[in-house]
């Protein structure tokens, strides 16, 4: 059953997503911590506050602010699920240049955050040719999170 972007209930089935996918875990090749706020949920009261950190074996996406995080981004939740669920990075640029997008802290994270997340024309996730990924492992994941995923 497919749950709203970022609902309680997706959380939960994207962390069992993430136990079933544990052992393909690799280190992120920089560190990084970043608080995340996402404003403006159509579902719930206030905003949703969570954290994105490689700065351990894997990276980690889950609940709550880091008290020691490089930088800040607030966004409407909207433009996450553009970004996110949509993949769609035309979007978020208006979106960031427009102040819909607040960023706190380290710009230069901020920067290699973006780089990490910006899909290349015609994939769905960033994957370097470089990279020693199982691209089909990528493949599955990214259709189990679609399963999960309300449009």
């Amino acid at each position: 059953m497919p749950y709203p972007f970022l609902s309680p209930e997706w959380i939960a089935a994207m962390r069992e997503l993430r136990a079933e996918y544990a052992e393909h875990d690799r280190e992120v090749e920089f560190d990084l911590a970043a608080n995340v706020t996402v404003t403006e949920p159509p579902f719930g009261d206030g905003a949703i506050l969570g954290h994105i950190d490689t700065t351990g074996p894997a990276l980690t996406i889950e609940e709550g602010h880091l008290d020691n995080a490089d930088f800040g981004i607030e966004v409407p939740w909207e433009v996450a699920k553009q970004f996110f669920v949509d993949r769609d990075p035309a979007l978020v640029m208006p979106a960031l240049m427009g102040g819909k997008v607040k960023l706190t802290g380290d710009s230069s994270k901020v920067l290699a955050f973006a780089a990490l997340l910006a899909p290349q024309a015609g994939q769905s996730l960033p994957v370097p040719e470089d990279a020693e990924v199982d691209v089909d492992v990528v493949k599955s994941l990214v259709a189990r999170i679609d399963e999960i995923t309300e449009t």
